[in-house]
Parts: C-alpha cells; sequence; structure tokens
C-alpha cells in the first residue's frame, strides 16, 4: 500500500472496515435512507441481580460479509454476524475501551486499545496474535502507517508510541508538548491528546496534541512541530492529493499545513468552536462546528463550498465517508445524517424508532459503511445497530 492509499482521518474506511471476498459496493442505493435490519443491547449483570447498559463509544470494525467487531466499555471485544444475532467469538481486556478498534488489513486483523494501555491484535477467530503495553490510557483512535507497519498510539498524558503491527513489538514511544494550561494546574491537562492521530502522504504520522501539531517519521523521529496558538480536539485529515494535513482548532479555524514542513499554505474561520472530527470525501472537507453547523471546505482553494445547519457532528464523534463517497455523520439529533459531498445536499436520515421498551434510540458514535451494504453504529445507552442500505437489484 502506498502513502496515498493510508488512511487519511479518524473514521476512514480503510482502517474501520476489513473486507473478505470481492466489494460490492456499486450494488447498493447509497444514496437512499437505510433502514435497521439488526439490533443488540448490551448489558452487565451486577451483584445485586440489577441489569445495566454497558456503553458503546468506540466505532465498531466492519467485517465486509461477516459482520463487525464491537469493543464495549466493559472492556470486551466480540465478533457479531451481520445481524447482530450470532456470536462468533468473545474476548476481554483489562479495561474500558473508548478508542475505536482498527483494522489491519495486511494481516486480515483487528487491533484494539483500553483505557489501561493494553494493546491486542485479534486475528478473524478471536486469536490473540500479540499483545503490548503502551504504557497510558488509549481514548484517540489509533493509526496506520501501512509502509513501515506501524501502529502509532496517542495517549493521555501527552505521550505516543509507534508499535509493530506484526509482532506488538515497540519501535518508538515519544513524548508531546502538553497543554499550555498544565503549568497552571489546569484539571484536564492530562487529558490530552483527545485527537487521533493520522498517515501522511510522506509516510510520516501527523499527531495533534495540545496547540500544536507534531510531525514524527515511522521510527518517531520529530520532522517539524507547529503552534497553532489554540487547543486541537479534533482529529486531524491528512489530503494526501496535495501534501497538506487539515488541523481544526477549537477557536474555529481549519488550517492546512504542509505535511513535509509544517509551514500554513491556508485556513478557513469557521466561526464556532470545533471538536468533532472532519472527513474527506474527494476534494472536499466536511468539519462542523459545536453549533451545529456543517461545512465543505475545498482542499485546493481552502473556501467553503457548502454550509448545513445540524450537521455537525455530535459530541466528539466524526465525519466518515460511505463507499458511494457521501458523508455520513451522527449528528446532535441523535440520528445518523448521509449528506452530497459535492454540495452538502440532504440524502438521507436514520430513524432507530423501534417500539422495544425502555428504549433510547439516540445514536452517540460514528457510523461505519462497508461495501456489503451494511451500516454499524452504537450508542452509550448500550445499543448497538445494524442498518441496511437498500440493494439495486430485488435479487440480491
Amino acid at each position: 500500500m502506498s502513502p496515498i492509499d493510508a488512511p487519511a482521518f479518524r473514521h476512514d474506511p480503510r482502517k474501520a472496515v476489513l473486507v473478505l471476498g470481492s466489494p460490492t459496493d456499486s450494488a447498493f442505493h447509497w444514496n437512499d435512507e437505510p433502514v435497521v435490519c439488526g439490533h443488540r443491547r448490551f448489558t452487565h449483570l451486577r451483584a445485586d441481580g440489577q441489569q445495566i447498559a454497558v456503553p458503546v463509544c468506540a466505532t465498531p470494525v466492519a467485517v465486509a460479509g461477516l459482520g463487525a467487531v464491537f469493543a464495549t466499555y466493559d472492556g470486551r471485544v466480540r465478533l457479531w454476524d451481520s445481524s447482530l444475532d450470532k456470536l462468533y467469538w468473545e474476548s476481554r481486556l483489562d479495561n474500558a475501551v473508548y478508542a475505536s478498534p482498527v483494522a489491519d488489513p495486511a494481516r486480515r486483523a483487528v487491533v484494539v486499545a483500553s483505557t489501561g494501555g493494553l494493546v491486542r491484535s485479534f486475528d478473524l477467530r478471536g486469536r490473540p496474535r500479540w499483545t503490548a503495553e503502551a504504557g497510558g490510557s488509549v481514548y484517540a483512535t489509533p493509526t496506520l502507517l501501512p509502509e513501515t507497519g506501524v501502529l502509532v498510539v496517542a495517549m493521555f498524558g501527552s505521550s505516543c508510541v509507534g508499535l509493530r503491527l506484526d509482532t506488538g513489538a515497540k519501535v518508538f514511544a515519544q513524548e508531546l508538548p502538553r497543554p499550555w494550561y498544565a503549568q497552571w494546574g489546569g484539571s484536564a491537562a492530562d487529558r490530552d491528546p483527545y485527537a487521533s492521530p493520522v498517515t501522511l502522504d510522506t509516510g510520516d504520522v501527523a499527531v495533534g496534541c495540545a496547540e500544536h501539531v507534531v510531525c514524527l517519521s515511522p521510527d518517531g523521529e520529530q520532522r517539524w512541530c507547529r503552534d497553532l496558538g489554540s487547543s486541537v480536539r479534533a482529529s486531524l485529515v491528512a489530503v494526501h492529493s496535495v501534501g497538506t494535513v487539515a488541523v481544526a482548532t477549537v477557536d474555529g479555524r481549519c488550517t492546512f499545513l504542509d505535511s513535509r514542513t509544517g509551514e500554513e499554505r491556508g485556513s478557513v474561520v469557521l466561526g464556532g468552536k470545533v471538536v468533532g472530527s472532519p472527513a474527506l470525501a474527494g476534494s472536499v472537507l466536511a468539519v462542523g462546528t459545536q453549533d451545529g453547523v456543517g461545512f465543505g471546505v475545498d482542499v485546493r482553494t481552502h473556501e467553503v463550498c457548502w454550509q448545513v445547519p445540524g450537521a455537525a457532528p455530535r459530541d466528539h464523534s466524526s465525519y466518515t465517508v460511505t463507499p458511494g463517497g457521501s458523508f455520513a455523520v451522527t449528528t446532535a439529533r441523535g440520528n445518523v445524517l448521509g449528506l452530497n459531498s459535492d454540495d452538502g445536499r440532504f440524502l438521507w436520515e436514520t430513524s432507530q424508532i423501534l417500539g422495544l421498551a425502555d428504549h433510547d434510540p439516540a445514536l452517540d458514535v460514528t457510523p461505519i459503511v462497508a461495501p456489503d451494504g451494511n451500516m454499524y453504529c452504537g450508542s452509550y445507552s448500550g445499543m448497538a445497530y445494524r442498518f441496511r442500505f437498500r440493494p439495486r437489484q430485488d435479487s440480491k
């Protein structure tokens, strides 16, 4: 895999989907509303006999042609079939899982990191391939460096590590810049970085931390460091086609940095705080502000090409991209919204009203869409969903 084919954003299908067999992405109506065709509630039985919900905080890995790997806040990792009825296997880590699992296509494996710092690679039969200790709490979704076979994991406490994807051996450990308020006793100073690292077109990795973007080589050497003067909470986006990295900061700016030098190549003022992570489809970057407005930004001209109220990511979730090239995002309404990437036009919005007892239908995490027509998502109320896009032919 060349760097330009590497994952470019937090929930890029290239690191959130494993494809078994031949892709079938042309066989579905991606611009039509998908419907719930499977659901499951995750619960924990307390000692007093009470059932409590287990939150789904992490976006699952879709295994096209098979099902999905869900990692939940009780530390359990499970592979379900696409209907969410059949459990293939289950394992458990040392602690809760908040960061989304990562697909490792080259080894047909899934890598999961816990808030306790345990990182484990599973094959599709649920067998551990390797286990590593990252050395800190993992809340940011890791990224892959496909050319060099390195997994980069950012951790609370301002550090990151590189692990070999084939063995889990540590390649590097690197300290990162701390937030400016750390020296003043800021209570959230240790909860950084929150943003997920991203793989650049150079084969290096960019890490958003504190008010900075740090570029590291696959062996952990610092290439450059850029101080943006404002906190980075949203994950970065690598624009491989033009050699930049897009960084949205809490002061409402989206800045484009040269991936080789860190020099600014352009910026856009969005006018609202950004904590949800952007995504890229073609030449359009989707980025949303905390007041609910979604923007489409042309990554070549750095101009806003569309603006849609109510189309920003819910809380700290992200945009993603469907096999049809449109954006999908869980909004503040708790539904997944589909947007045309070119003009921001409304395509569809999901519904999870199922007539279930004690059922909160709101979704909380970023969905993931697989080329087999399935979309998976979850909620803090312990619900997992499988949505189905309409096939182009009734026989499928």
